[in-house]
């Protein structure tokens, strides 16, 4: 996998995030064994939205690094928030 800077910064990613829009489909078990073999294979920056699984995603994201002893800065998390089902922005169109 390419690793890039992030921004300006030296802190070295890869370039393509790993998505967790769909982690809530997996129960706490598989979740932190995903976020694990990812890790485990360099990949340290995650995607998430406040909209994933209504906050689920993240909470299970959050018990995966607690329970599996991977540091919270050890990964990276991009995140999105303020977005609501149903609703048409304007900068959409």
């Amino acid at each position: 996998m390419k690793n890039i800077f992030l921004g300006k910064t030296k802190l070295s990613v890869p370039a393509v995030s790993v998505g967790c829009m769909r982690l809530n489909s997996l129960d706490e078990k598989s979740a932190a064994e995903f976020i694990c073999s990812a890790v485990e294979k360099g990949l340290n920056f995650f995607d998430h939205a406040d909209i994933y699984g209504n906050g689920e995603c993240e909470t299970l994201f959050g018990k995966a690094l607690k329970h599996s002893g991977i540091r919270r800065e050890d990964v990276f998390i991009e995140s999105k928030c303020g977005i609501v089902p149903g609703v048409m922005y304007d900068f959409f169109i």
